[in-house]
């Protein structure tokens, strides 16, 4: 097992981010970093973790994936990266999503624990935009387990560097107001709010979910 019982705990009120990608220094730990610093929010790199893929028999619960959720319960809001494969998300995504089955068994205490939580998707590609089915393992998951679905923030890069300089203050926009509704108990973390009430209109089209 990796060493996941010393990973940061999240700060109560503070979001967490989980970065699903086969580079732990590339394109979207760098979107990442944009939207919520380190000094903001701890960054879990799931591809240097011991998560396998799920199994009908639990063959693998003693790797890191229990130990990882207990401590990713102090969060209120995860923010999932990862970037474009193959019109989809990545394997340490989607495996992330599969191992989500182990707490609606074996595990229903911490499965219970999941909702009312949030969960945000940050996503790096070279294409110009989102294939249209991208969100949907997402919302519908975040709605069978109780979890309320922000969104999905893109930016879409060209080899190491950004295609549009401006979507950085974008990015960071998109950190402030994820820091906002995850650390103020007054507001409603549903996220009902229409996206483009929080941040800036001119990029609405990059992140706001599917209608």
């Amino acid at each position: 097992m990796s060493n996941v019982r010393s990973l940061v705990q999240p700060q109560p009120g503070a979001p967490v981010v989980l970065l699903a990608s086969s580079r732990s220094d590339g394109n979207t730990f760098t979107l990442a970093r944009m939207v919520l610093p380190e000094e903001a929010a701890p960054l879990v790199d799931l591809g240097a973790l011991n998560i396998s893929y799920y199994s009908y028999s639990h063959a693998n619960a003693t790797d890191d994936f229990i130990p990882l959720v207990e401590k990713l319960l102090g969060a209120p809001t995860w923010v999932l990266a990862t970037p474009l494969y193959w019109y989809s998300m990545s394997a340490q995504a989607k495996t992330f999503l599969d191992r989500l089955s182990d707490l609606l068994a074996f595990r229903k205490s911490l499965g219970q624990r999941l909702c009312g939580r949030s969960l945000a998707v940050l996503c790096t590609g070279t294409d110009p935009q989102l294939p249209s089915s991208f969100e949907q393992p997402f919302e519908l998951t975040s709605k069978y387990l109780g979890m309320a679905y922000v969104g999905t923030f893109y930016a879409q890069f060209e080899e190491r560097s950004l295609v549009e300089p401006s979507i950085i203050g974008a990015a960071q926009a998109l950190g402030r107001a994820l820091l906002e509704e995850a650390s103020n108990p007054s507001i409603e973390r549903t996220f009902q709010r229409p996206l483009r009430a929080l941040w800036p209109a001119a990029h609405v089209e990059r992140w706001a979910p599917a209608k």
